[in-house]
This record gives structure tokens, C-alpha cells and sequence, in this order.
């Protein structure tokens, strides 16, 4: 990432650009933290929308969560549950500011996206006409919640160490 850009006008030019609020958080921070990994990225494809535009836990929030598992959470299940509650502590301190910020972690809540499974399949069918859909004041406060977000994420990362 270059020097000049900081994570959170990294996330909001990725959001902006090319959309996709879980990818566009987790990459950001991935490049923040030197932590690329192209699988980690393309797990969290699904994520944009509440999770494959359910509505549910904004993707932003649930990249942020990924982030800080990444960086404090247990590498190996036999590790055991010591290791796996060792970075609950980040990730809690992530959701309760993000609710605390935006007032939900719903991303139905904070966009106002209501998508049912007929619409669903019609986007999927035509994926250009999601492109079409995304009005720009959805993209801003998708860039918004992903930009405050990824800024959260590093500063939690930088005060845990």
C-alpha cells in the first residue's frame, strides 16, 4: 500500500471502485498489515450485502472480524480454547464500536437493502444490472461504512500490538 494512502482512504477508493464492502475492507487491511492471502480474499466475497445480500451483519463488520482472527486468532484447533478466545477480545471491541457508530450491525439497517430471492436471481442471471442498481448514495455510505471500518480495525490492531 503506498506510504500517502492511509488504510481507510485505501478502503473507500476499493468500495468506490470496484464495490463489495467485505472485499474491499479485508484487502485494504490485508495490504495494511501485510496479511494478503488470495483465498482469505476470496472467502469473503459473499459477504457484501449482509452477507450475499441477505441484509444480515454488514459485510464491512464481518471483514473486520476476519481481520483481527487473522492477526490474534488460533492457528491450529488443537491449540484448544485458550487460544480461541485470545482474540475475541479485538473483535468484540470491533462489533460494540461498530454499533455504537452506525447504530446496528445490520446491513439492511444502515443501506437500506431489502432483497428478496426473485431479485436475487435476476442480479445473478445479469450481473450488470447490479451495477445498474447501485445508486450513488448506496456506494457513498457503503464507502463510508467500510473507510470508518478499516480505520477501527488498524487502530485496534495498533493498540493491541
Amino acid at each position: 500500500m503506498a506510504e500517502s494512502e492511509s488504510v481507510k482512504e485505501r478502503a473507500y477508493n476499493y468500495e468506490q471502485q470496484y464495490h463489495g464492502c467485505g472485499q474491499c475492507t479485508l484487502l485494504a487491511l490485508q495490504e495494511f498489515l501485510g496479511l494478503e492471502d488470495e483465498l482469505t480474499f476470496k472467502a469473503a466475497s459473499s459477504l457484501c450485502g449482509g452477507l450475499a445480500f441477505s441484509g444480515n451483519t454488514c459485510g464491512a463488520l464481518t471483514a473486520g472480524v476476519m481481520v483481527l482472527s487473522m492477526k490474534y486468532g488460533r492457528a491450529s484447533i488443537d491449540e484448544g480454547l485458550a487460544s480461541l478466545v485470545k482474540g475475541m477480545l479485538p473483535a468484540y471491541r470491533l462489533v460494540k464500536w461498530f454499533e455504537g457508530e452506525f447504530g446496528t450491525t445490520a446491513c439492511r439497517e444502515i443501506s437500506g437493502i431489502q432483497m428478496d430471492e426473485e431479485t436475487m436471481k435476476a442480479i445473478t442471471a445479469v450481473p450488470e444490472a447490479m451495477e445498474a442498481a447501485l445508486s450513488p448514495e448506496l456506494i457513498d455510505k457503503a464507502s463510508e461504512v467500510v473507510s470508518k471500518t478499516a480505520e477501527k480495525v488498524a487502530q485496534i490492531v495498533n493498540e493491541e500490538g
